[in-house]
């Protein structure tokens, strides 16, 4: 029987779809053992370990070859121990004799996800199926367990953003330590937020536009004005407005008019003509 749902026992039945078909969807390792040959059970024993540690990150297929001699003919077994890694419906790794566990773990890895692209993978695959909260819930649980994986929390910030969930994303990026809130792809999160809470707090869109008017050196009513700019896609008279702050403040509200303009950056892209403009106009004002 098998041990755990990491550790399945493969036969001439089920060998293609246990193997060869999940192979397709990650990895596969397939222990290749006998009761007689005290070897493959030492090896038997440190592979089940590491599938239970991997929780899921491969499955592990047990073959007896004494039982399943069509199987293990078909994949040239002809001693024990033997241990063969399935990727894509392929073998891309053959091991004979026991080995160091070490050495099994390093064969392993070579092969695998890194756990945070897994689970931004998982995320993206739920999301654009439609199942946005399943897409949350993963990106969320992806977060707890590898904290120092700061694109997952980047990722969920997005996520959340796109759903209008605005002061749920602040608050995923209020959690990270102080240095890596300075990234280039956090900073810009955090402008992105600035403005959609900077254009919220807008009650009276002529109102701030007469404010304005009156007090021309006014850069909060500037920076509002951004950001209403920008959430109507009105990105040059967004841009202008920045530039206005950081001509009169670059520190403004700890360097938002400069976030603001990389954002807006971001957002378009480096080879839109805007942004080499304006570009240029950041550099000349901050160097």
């Amino acid at each position: 029987m098998a041990d755990s749902r990491y550790i399945l026992e493969g036969s001439e039945y089920n060998f293609d779809q246990l193997v060869i078909e999940n192979s397709r969807r990650g990895l596969v390792l397939v222990d290749f053992w006998a009761p007689w040959a005290g070897p493959s059970l030492r090896q038997q024993k440190v592979l089940k370990r590491l599938a239970e540690d991997y929780r899921g990150r491969f499955l592990l297929v047990t073959v007896n070859t004494d039982e399943q001699k069509g199987v293990a003919s078909r994949f040239g077994v002809k001693s024990l121990p033997s241990c063969k890694l399935f990727r894509n419906g392929k073998v891309v790794e053959d091991v004979r004799g026991v080995q160091p566990e070490a050495d099994y773990k390093a064969m392993v890895d070579k092969y695998l996800l890194p756990l945070g692209d897994k689970v931004r993978l998982a995320a993206a695959k739920a999301w654009n199926a439609g199942e946005h909260d399943k897409a949350i819930q993963v990106l969320a649980e992806g977060a707890m367990s590898e904290p120092e994986n700061l694109d997952i929390p980047a990722t969920l910030a997005k996520f959340l953003m796109r759903l209008h969930r605005y002061d749920e994303a602040r608050e995923v990026l209020a959690t990270l330590p102080p240095e890596a809130r300075d990234t280039t792809e956090l900073a810009t999160l955090r402008a992105h937020l600035d403005f959609i809470t900077a254009a919220r707090a807008v009650d009276d869109e002529q109102a701030l536009a007469q404010r304005l008017q009156a007090q021309p050196a006014d850069l909060d009513a500037h920076f509002k004005a951004a950001a209403l700019h920008l959430v109507n896609d009105e990105y040059e008279r967004a841009l202008q407005a920045l530039i206005v702050i950081l001509r009169a403040d670059r520190e403004f509200e700890q360097g938002m008019a400069r976030r603001g303009l990389l954002a807006i950056f971001d957002t378009l892209g480096g080879d839109h003509a805007l942004v080499k403009q304006y570009r240029g106009e950041l550099a000349r004002l901050i160097h």
